[in-house]
Order: C-alpha cells, then structure tokens, then sequence
C-alpha cells in the first residue's frame, strides 16, 4: 500500500521535494500547499488536480487524508505546521530550521511525547552524502582511534536569496546546524558548551554578521575548532566544509572536492623542517543506492511500513538545534553557553 505524502511549502526545495514525490512509486502525493502563483504553476507543469492544492497549509492539513507531511514552508511556520500534523496523527519530516527558536523546538519535544506512535525526522541531507558516510564508516571501525580533536573551515560566498540577506547572523542561523549536526554525526557526542562570536567582513553583501567562530567541548572531552565564513572571497569549501578530524592513530580529512583522506601517525626519528611531505590515503566511498534528502525520505518510508525509528528524529535534532541556540546565545553575552 502506498503512502499517502502531503507537501507544505513550494519555495525552492519545496519544488526538489515534490519531483522526488511523484517519481518515486512507494507514495501518492495526497495534496500541496503553497501560494496561489506557485499552484498554478505545478498544476501546469505537473497536471496536478484541482482537489489536491491548497493555499493555505492549514487548510491543507485539516483536508488532506495524508500519512506523512513534509514541512517546507519558512522557518517561522515549522511549529505550528509541525504541531498540526502530530495532532492528527501525521507522520512528519521536516526541513530546518527546526523551530522558529528553542522554546518553540521544546514544546515539539512536549508534543511528540503525547504522541508516541507518530515518526518525526529532521531532514539533515548533509549525513546521507557518500563522503560523509565514508568519514563515519572510518572512525566506527576505530581507524583513527578514538576522537579527541575536530577542526572544521567553512567558506562560500553570499547567498542573499529569499530571507537570508535579513538574518542577523546568516550563517549561524542558516548553515551552522548542518555542520553542528556532522560534528555530532561524525563523533556519537553531544555538546556540552560552546564559546561563539560573529563578525562583518568590510566587504560583505549581507546586511548581518556572516563570519562565525566557536569553540566548543563535547561529551568525552572532545574539542571543537570552528571557523566560517559567508563572505569568502577567493578560496572556497564545500557546503560541508573542510573537516580535520584527530585521533591517538591519526586523522581524517575532507577536502573541498569532497574527498576523504587518512593519514596514519608515526612518531617521527628527528624533527622535519619540510611540511606538506606526508601522504595521505584515499578512502573509497561507499555505494548508495539514495542520497541525500532522498535517502532521508526512503528511510522515512522504511519506518513507517516496519514501525521502527528513523535516525535524525525530533529528540535528536533537537541536541544539533541547541548547539545553534547555543551559539547564538553566546555571541550575544560573550560568554560559554551550555547547549540545552
């Protein structure tokens, strides 16, 4: 039996959702909200029924028959949204941010308690990407031995599109929780606290602070080195950044063309004035059949029809929310934040 998907939101990844809804045979799309511009432009290109689009996603909720709803509207609605769903009974996946902020995120947590049997998951695509799946696989198996440091260097330039040109922090309220959740993908620890402060680039389009630097302690006294920027001119990253994870064996590391490379230690016989000298090794990636949100929606869909959990569920990526929260607090006391 196909499950039935309702999507809220027809924006930018909102569009990316509903082609991977209509092409993938295990759902019937149950119904879509979004403006009335955005309807009739899907109802043309996709042929997509009268009795299926609503204007309004509450209208869209109380409607539609649906067993999962996929929420893709701005930020500020994801509570309300997400919270309608759960007291109907829906299954939701849900894109970031998690909530408009952490008061808002903690009474999802209150409201997913009283229903126990809905499946709620967070779409963190950044996991399900092969590189990052390789850099798990590898400090799992102990190849590095066990995690102590992790450097991350993030650079692009301005993306001013929609809401972000507005953000008072554009990076840390929009990016940072992708590279916040690897940081606990890649290491199983949550964060304790963290020590975080932004800045503006004298050239930056961005009306706000795009540059974010932070230090933060993780459970088992791991240590955490951040630093990002919005406003890169020149060099560049990846949207995962440039990663150094460290060990007692050695280190992984992910490069802007997203490759993962290991270096072994061995205690060198007299010191080396040459840097740049050692080798590293390429770890293959592994084999996925789904990637990326696509991966997420299919596990989503797995659980539901098996009743099991999916992994970045709502208590989960509440731990990845807070250390955005987190951060945000402390850029604004200039103090150490516990992530709660």
């Amino acid at each position: 039996m196909k499950t039935k998907v309702l999507l809220l939101g027809l924006g930018f990844w909102g569009r990316n959702w509903l082609e991977l809804i209509l092409r993938t045979d295990r759902v019937e799309l149950a119904g879509v909200a979004g403006s009335e511009a955005e309807l009739a432009e899907v109802k043309e290109k996709y042929g997509l029924a009268e009795e299926l689009l609503y204007s309004d996603f509450r209208d869209a909720v109380k409607g539609s028959d649906a067993q999962l709803a996929i929420v893709v509207i701005p930020g500020r609605l994801h509570f309300e949204a997400d919270k309608m769903a759960m007291e109907k009974d829906m299954h939701v996946i849900t894109e970031k941010p998690l909530a408009a902020d952490l008061e808002e995120a903690k009474k999802l947590l209150e409201i997913k308690a009283q229903h126990p049997k809905v499946k709620f998951m967070a779409s963190q695509n950044y996991r399900w990407r092969p590189h990052n799946q390789a850099i798990k696989k590898a400090i799992d198996s102990g190849m590095i031995g066990d995690v102590e440091t992790v450097l991350c260097e993030f650079r692009k330039q301005e993306d001013l599109q929609g809401y972000r040109a507005g953000l008072e922090q554009p990076l840390l309220q929009d990016v940072c929780i992708h590279h916040f959740d690897l940081i606990r993908f890649y290491t199983g620890a949550d964060c304790r606290n963290i020590y975080c402060r932004s800045y503006h680039p004298t050239w930056s389009a961005f009306e706000g602070r795009p540059g974010t630097d932070a230090v933060m302690e993780l459970e088992n006294g791991i240590r955490v080195t951040y630093n990002g920027t919005w406003a890169a001119r020149g060099k560049e990253t990846s949207w995962d950044g440039n990663f150094t994870i460290t060990g007692s064996k050695g280190a992984l590391s992910l490069d802007a063309d997203d490759n993962v490379w290991f270096y072994g230690f061995s205690k060198n016989a007299e010191v080396v004035m040459v840097s740049g000298a050692e080798q590293g090794v390429l770890l293959e990636k592994p084999e996925m059949k789904y990637q990326e949100m696509e991966y997420g929606f299919h596990m989503m869909l797995d659980c539901i029809a098996e009743d099991t959990v999916p992994e970045t569920t709502l208590e989960d990526n509440f731990k990845s929310y807070a250390m955005v929260c987190a951060g945000l607090r402390s850029v604004e006391t200039g103090q150490v934040e516990v992530c709660e």
